[in-house]
């Protein structure tokens, strides 16, 4: 938990809002205190009704999940937004989190395959952990996981869901969606470590896969998706194709597999 008093220390609020982002009401704005960077998150009410209820589902998250203190949390601050007269905003609260690095950054920054196998490694034991909570995260992708003094973390729970939870609704991002998902199947841990399949495939091979529409993607997912490694990473092969098997019953059934199957990588 951030302990500062964010309240009667916030100036200079810089907007990073996106366009379509302020359309739905959702609000992103960096500050500095002490020559430490924060980001500030805020949805206003009555603007979009879904977008608004996944982020106070993120706040309920973080409540829920604070006193157990996990690793892959970062340190944050729930505050009143009446509290921050910058704002001119009367309801809600906004979120409040330290500034972060993405994990899967620049490869050019990564010396040997060690390095390599040591980013995979722990982003995936960040994942790990969340499952062992009794959480999926719902909505992997590369920007959700980040450096914060040199370790990883998890970030963006709007869409978490308790692995118990009978929640089928249909919000995931396509370039991420696991084949059983276009077909109406409820998020679960495979589908995230599919949608972490992704992320790690993209990121190894400096490319991001493409598609013009829901039905593109549909068919990408569910048909069309080969792994194509550059021959350095080769060695990543087994995991990735643990991760992005078509069919769940091929696919890994848990984070743990799939570390035990990068354990196996010879570096």
């Amino acid at each position: 938990m951030l302990k500062h008093d964010f309240a009667s220390h916030i100036e200079n609020l810089k907007s990073v809002t996106k366009p379509a982002s302020a359309a739905l009401g959702r609000y992103l704005w960096t500050f500095s205190i002490d020559n430490k960077d924060y980001w500030l998150k805020y949805h206003l009410p009555k603007t979009h009704v879904q977008s608004e209820q996944d982020f106070i589902h993120e706040q309920l998250f973080y409540e829920e999940i604070n006193h157990q203190k996990p690793a892959w949390l970062l340190p944050h601050k729930l505050i009143e937004v009446s509290a921050i007269p910058q704002l001119n905003h009367s309801l809600g609260r906004v979120l409040i989190l330290p500034h972060t690095d993405l994990w899967f950054g620049s490869l050019l920054s990564k010396t040997d395959l060690t390095d390599i196998y040591h980013t995979i490694w722990f982003a995936l034991d960040k994942l790990a952990e969340l499952h062992r909570f009794g959480w999926i995260h719902g909505d992997i992708k590369k920007e959700h996981f980040r450096k914060f003094q040199q370790n990883s973390y998890l970030i963006d729970f709007e869409k978490a869901r308790l692995l118990s939870s009978s929640d089928s609704r249909m919000d995931a991002t396509p370039r991420y969606m696991a084949p059983e998902l276009f077909g109406g199947a409820c998020k679960d841990i495979q589908s995230d470590l599919y949608a972490f399949g992704v992320v790690l495939y993209e990121w190894l091979t400096q490319t991001r896969l493409e598609a013009s529409n829901y039905y593109d993607w549909a068919v990408l997912h569910c048909q069309n998706l080969t792994i194509q490694l550059p021959a350095q990473f080769m060695s990543f092969y087994p995991l990735l194709s643990g991760l992005l098997q078509k069919k769940q019953q091929n696919r890994f059934t848990n984070a743990a597999e799939a570390i035990n199957c990068l354990k196996a990588v010879s570096i």
